[in-house]
């Protein structure tokens, strides 16, 4: 069986999903759409809340502008990837062009050959030297989140793709992974086990045709509350491994044009 066929594709399949967990149409099942509506919007906060949402988009900056409106369901700004231009990097990678204190890098930073630390040394010091350089001379640019607005700065000289990755309110289920999508539906049923449990906690039983029916409010009630602790506990172990560079978005948009810079400007001494 393939993961879509897992998944519920809207609002009204999920509820009628919470109904037959719940017992229906076998049983009467004492809540309403609204009740169920508000159960599956309130699994939404709490996942995003609990493990939150990362989304992605992309914008092309402008030259002078430094402030761009981000997008409606963006919370926080988490990081903000530049593409640079190849020729700019290549100004900042050539030695007499950007001089050190003794007006010039220093000769094991760019040549491979007959250095102890080897091509990887060579190349991680090369990309030291590239930051610190762009730093000294204000060509990183940079970003700070101010209400719903982006701001960079320095602003931007020329035209360029930007891709920002933020956390967001607004989960889409089709979006989500199997795992996800499955804690989302169970943490659902759990609040509208609640629900039912409170409304049937109110009466021990009630009269039929075939008899007095007892009502099990309690034991709804009950196995909620650890159900809501189970996934809670289940949800902060399925958050994603923290990674092992700061700024790995940024890094991966530029890594590959930054070595064919390098490579460029070094006569391919890195190759």
């Amino acid at each position: 069986m393939s993961y879509q066929s897992f998944v519920l594709k809207d609002e009204a399949e999920l509820q009628q999903w919470l109904l037959r967990r719940l017992g229906a149409p076998l049983l009467k099942v004492e809540l309403t759409a609204d009740h169920l509506h508000d159960n599956i919007e309130d699994a939404k906060r709490w996942f995003a809340a609990k493990k939150g949402w990362k989304r992605f988009f992309t914008m092309n900056t402008i030259a002078g502008k430094g402030s761009y409106p981000l997008p409606l369901d963006c919370d926080v700004v988490i990081d903000v990837a530049f593409s640079y231009n190849p020729t700019d990097l290549a100004f900042l990678a050539l030695p007499y062009w950007v001089p050190g204190e003794n007006g010039q890098i220093p000769y094991s930073v760019f040549n491979v050959a007959g250095h102890s630390g080897g091509m990887y040394s060579s190349y991680m010091q090369t990309l030291q030297y590239i930051e610190s350089a762009k730093k000294v001379l204000s060509a990183e640019q940079d970003w700070r989140q101010e209400n719903h607005d982006l701001l960079i700065f320095p602003q931007p000289n020329r035209s360029a793709v930007v891709i920002v990755e933020y956390t967001s309110h607004t989960v889409v289920v089709n979006d989500m992974t199997e795992r996800d999508h499955e804690i989302l539906k169970r943490y659902a049923l759990a609040m509208a086990k609640r629900d039912l449990g409170r409304i049937r906690s109110k009466f021990d039983s009630y009269p039929t045709a075939q008899g007095t029916v007892t009502m099990d409010g309690p034991a709804l009630l009950e196995e909620a509350n650890l159900e809501i602790e189970k996934l809670t506990e289940e949800i902060a172990d399925s958050a994603m491994p923290m990674g092992f560079l700061v700024g790995g978005l940024a890094l991966c948009c530029i890594g590959a044009e930054l070595l064919r810079s390098l490579l460029q400007v070094t006569g391919g001494l890195l190759a």
